[in-house]
């Protein structure tokens, strides 16, 4: 899809929220649409959506972060580490670095190929098979140094 078609669309979907009421839900909405058509959201489209919606920035980034499918960076894994206490006591923090060492992990939380997004979570609600990690929504219990390592060549394959 060419840059003056995807502007199009950017307007057409700007012109259908504009006109619907100002809740959380349509904003999300709007949000999974222009992620389809740009595949991410830049921190350049998130203020044109502000800025068209009469809203602040914040409003719709506080959406993305606390979302599983919005990405603000066009990665293709997002995994989250699990800080509670619990995977805390357990080498949750160890692996965590692990991860963050093993990624080259910038200060965005993106590897240094871009492919995978890291974050953490105060809590997956998994405390029983601590240590945790989620990795595109599935969660992995039981984490190993090991483990981890297996499942991040994996995911470069």
């Amino acid at each position: 899809m060419d840059q003056k078609n995807k502007q199009e669309q950017l307007q057409e979907i700007f012109s259908f929220y504009q006109k619907q009421p100002g809740e959380q839900e349509n904003y999300r909405s709007m949000l999974e649409e222009l992620q389809e058509v740009y595949g991410f959201l830049s921190e350049e489209i998130l203020e044109q959506a502000a800025e068209a919606l009469h809203i602040k920035v914040t409003v719709l980034s506080c959406l993305v972060k606390y979302s599983s499918t919005l990405k603000l960076a066009p990665y293709q894994h997002k995994i989250v580490a699990c800080t509670g206490e619990r995977c805390g006591n357990k080498n949750g923090l160890y692996l965590l670095n692990k991860l963050k060492q093993e990624l080259k992990i910038d200060k965005n939380g993106l590897s240094k190929d871009k492919k995978i997004f890291l974050s953490t979570q105060n809590c997956l609600k998994h405390c029983k098979t601590s240590p945790n990690i989620m990795i595109d929504g599935e969660i992995y219990a039981h984490m190993t140094e090991e483990r981890i390592m297996e499942i991040l060549k994996k995911l470069g394959e």
